[in-house]
C-alpha cells in the first residue's frame, strides 16, 4: 500500500505545472518582435529600391515613355545653344568662308578678312539657333530617340550587343540632316558658301549629339541591369514584407513608425547617391571631352521623374511617421493632440458665432480679442508650420540652387517677422492674457 501524498505537495504540483504557461507568452512575443524587426529592416531597404525599379521599368525600358521623358532636351536652351555652336563650328572648320572672302577682296583688304568672317559666323549661328529651335527639329529628335532607345537600354545595362558594338558603346544622335537643312536655309538667304561642304558631311560622321556612353554609366549599370531583370518582383516583395512586418509585430504602431523612419532614411541615402552619381557622370563627360552642360541636362532630364518619386516617397514616410508618433502616448504627442482638438473646437465655435444671429451682434473688438488670444497661444505652432513648409520646399524642389536657398531664407524670415508683429498686436488686443497661455508647454495626461 502506497503512502498518501501530502496535501502541500499536491497543491504545489499544479502551481509548478502552471509556471510554464506565462513563460511561453514572453517567448512568443520576443520571437514575433525579432521577426518583425527583420521584416522591417528588409522592407526599409527594398521599398526605396522598388521606387528605382518601377522607374526603370516604366520610364527607361518603355520606348514611348522614354521618348516623352527625353523630349524636353530638344526644347532645352542649353542643348539648342550647344548644337547651334557645334553646327556653326562644323561649317567653318573647312575655312571655306575665309578662303572665299580672301578671293573676293583685293590684297590690300586682307586685314578685314577676319572681321568679315567673324560677322558671317555670328550670322550663321543666329540662323542655326532658329533651325534647332524649330518644331521640325523637335520631331526629328524624338524620332532619333525612338530609333536608338534599345541601344540606350543596352548601354545602361552594360550589355555587349550588336547594337552597342556598332555604336561604339555610346549613344550618339546623328543630326547631320539638320546641318544640311541649315545649309539649305542659308542658300535661300543668298549665302551659298557652304554648298561644297555637303558632300563632306555625307562621307563623314557630321554633327552628332552624345546622349550617354558606357564609361559614364559603368558604375551604375550592374544595379540597373539587376532591377530590370527582376522586374516587378522587387516592388511586390517589398510591399509584402512591409505589411507582414506590421502584422506580425506585437506593437504595431511602433513598428509602423520604425518602418516609416527606416524607409525615409534609406530614401535620403538614395537621394544622396543620386547627387554623387550626377557628379561622377559629369566628371566622366569632362574626361571624355563631352560638353558638361549638355551632360548635366541629359542627367537631370532622364532622372527627373525618379528624383520626384523618391521625394514623394520621403514625404509619405514623414507623414506616416508623424501620424504614428502623434497617435502614441508620448507627452508632446498628447499635448499636440489636445491643442489641435482645442483649436478645432475654437474654429468651430467661431464659425458658429459668425453664422448665428447672436454672433453677428458681437462687437468687432471682442472678435479681435479672441482671435488675438488664439494667435498668441499658438504662436509656436505657427512658427513650426513655417519652418516645415520651407523644409518641404527644399525636400521636393528639383536641384535647388544657392540663390533659391537665399530667397527661401528671406521669405521665411519675413514670415517669422510678420508673425511676431501679429503676436505683439494679439497680446495687446487680448489684454495681455495670451502671453501666459503662449508660454504654457505640454502637460502630461
Amino acid at each position: 500500500m502506497t503512502d498518501p501524498v501530502p496535501e502541500s505537495v499536491q497543491a504545489a504540483e499544479p502551481a509548478a505545472a502552471g509556471d510554464d504557461v506565462p513563460k511561453k507568452r514572453p517567448r512568443a512575443r520576443r520571437t514575433r518582435g525579432i521577426i518583425a524587426w527583420v521584416l522591417v529592416v528588409l522592407a526599409s531597404l527594398l521599398i526605396p529600391i522598388s521606387v528605382i525599379s518601377a522607374w526603370a521599368i516604366t520610364t527607361v525600358t518603355n520606348t514611348d515613355q522614354y521618348v516623352a521623358t527625353m523630349a524636353p532636351l530638344a526644347r532645352n536652351q542649353v542643348i539648342i545653344n550647344h548644337l547651334a555652336t557645334k553646327a556653326t563650328d562644323e561649317l567653318f572648320s573647312t575655312h571655306a568662308v575665309q578662303n572665299k572672302v580672301t578671293e573676293l577682296l583685293p590684297p590690300k583688304a586682307k586685314p578685314i578678312v577676319q572681321p568679315i568672317v567673324t560677322q558671317v559666323k555670328s550670322y550663321v549661328n543666329g540662323v542655326a539657333l532658329k533651325v534647332f529651335e524649330s518644331a521640325q527639329f523637335g520631331r526629328l529628335f524624338d524620332a532619333l530617340n525612338r530609333r536608338t532607345h534599345q541601344t540606350v537600354v543596352d548601354v545602361l545595362s552594360g550589355k555587349q550587343t550588336k547594337l552597342t558594338k556598332l555604336a561604339n558603346n555610346q549613344v550618339v544622335l546623328n543630326l547631320t540632316p539638320q546641318l544640311n537643312q541649315l545649309i539649305d536655309k542659308l542658300n535661300s538667304r543668298g549665302v551659298k558658301l557652304f554648298n561644297p561642304i555637303k558632300p563632306i558631311l555625307t562621307n563623314q560622321s557630321g554633327l552628332g549629339f552624345t546622349v550617354v556612353s558606357k564609361s559614364q554609366v559603368s558604375k551604375f549599370s550592374g544595379l540597373f541591369n539587376t532591377l530590370v531583370t527582376l522586374g516587378w518582383a522587387v516592388p511586390v516583395v517589398a510591399v509584402v514584407l512591409g505589411v507582414l512586418g506590421v502584422v506580425v509585430a506585437v506593437q504595431r504602431r511602433k513598428t509602423l513608425l520604425r518602418l516609416a523612419v527606416g524607409i525615409g532614411l534609406f530614401t535620403l541615402l538614395l537621394l544622396g547617391a543620386l547627387a554623387w552619381g550626377r557628379t561622377e557622370f559629369l566628371n566622366q563627360a569632362s574626361s571624355h571631352r563631352f560638353d558638361v552642360g549638355v551632360a548635366a541636362a541629359v542627367w537631370d532630364t532622364l532622372l527627373r521623374f525618379l528624383k520626384a518619386d523618391l521625394r514623394w516617397a520621403l514625404l509619405g514616410c514623414v507623414l506616416v511617421a508623424l501620424g504614428a508618433w502623434l497617435a502614441g502616448p508620448a507627452r508632446y504627442a498628447v499635448w499636440i493632440r489636445t491643442k489641435t482638438a482645442a483649436g478645432g473646437r475654437w474654429v468651430l465655435a467661431q464659425g458658429r458665432a459668425v453664422t448665428s444671429a447672436a454672433g453677428r451682434g458681437v462687437s468687432g473688438s471682442q472678435g479681435a480679442q479672441k482671435t488675438g488670444a488664439w494667435i498668441a497661444e499658438h504662436v509656436k505652432g505657427l512658427r513650426i508650420l513655417g519652418v516645415v513648409i520651407a523644409g518641404l520646399f527644399l525636400l521636393l524642389g528639383d536641384n535647388v540652387s544657392g540663390w533659391d536657398l537665399v530667397i527661401l531664407v528671406i521669405v521665411l524670415a519675413v514670415y517669422l517677422g510678420l508673425l511676431q508683429v501679429v503676436v505683439y498686436w494679439a497680446r495687446r488686443v487680448s489684454g495681455d492674457r495670451a502671453p501666459a497661455a503662449a508660454g504654457a508647454g505640454p502637460t502630461a495626461t
